[in-house]
Formats: structure tokens, C-alpha cells, sequence
């Protein structure tokens, strides 16, 4: 129980950018195209991307309807995100 203990406390939590990443991989998109059809600019994804910028409601439920993955979802690796800093 205290080695599964350790290992979580040491797992380090990826920013929800990361899994967008993934995702935008899988839709067999660029970076861009994807930036462009969510309204933003490159920039801002790869900000996104990295972890520096935090998940809106408005940027969840452009997620969602990009990506197929709930706004909950996303919203659920943001605060495990958030928390872990």
C-alpha cells in the first residue's frame, strides 16, 4: 500500500494539452488546421499544448465538439492538472 503511495505521489501529471495532442494525431490533423477550425490562433494551442494556458468552459466545449471527447473530460485532466503543480 505505501509503494503504490510513493509511485502515485511520484507519477507526474501531464498538462490536458498533452492528451489534446494525442487526439489531434489521431484526427490525422496539423496543429494548425486544428488551431484554425477551434478559433485560435497556433500560438495559443501550443501555449495550451504546454500546460501554460488553463482550460476555459468555452475552450471545453470547443473541445468537445472538435474532438468527440466530452467538455467534462477535459475539464477533468485540468483540475488534476491544476492540482498537481
Amino acid at each position: 500500500y505505501i509503494l503504490i503511495e510513493v509511485f502515485m505521489a511520484n507519477k507526474k501529471v501531464l498538462p490536458p494539452g498533452e492528451t489534446l495532442k494525442e487526439s489531434i494525431r489521431f484526427l490525422k490533423m496539423t496543429e494548425e488546421d486544428f488551431a484554425r477550425r477551434l478559433g485560435k490562433s497556433k500560438e495559443y494551442l501550443e501555449r495550451f499544448i504546454g500546460g501554460e494556458e488553463p482550460l476555459t468552459e468555452e475552450l471545453a466545449a470547443s473541445l468537445e465538439a472538435l474532438t468527440g471527447s466530452p467538455a467534462n473530460f477535459w475539464k477533468m485532466l485540468e483540475r488534476k492538472y491544476r492540482r498537481s503543480l
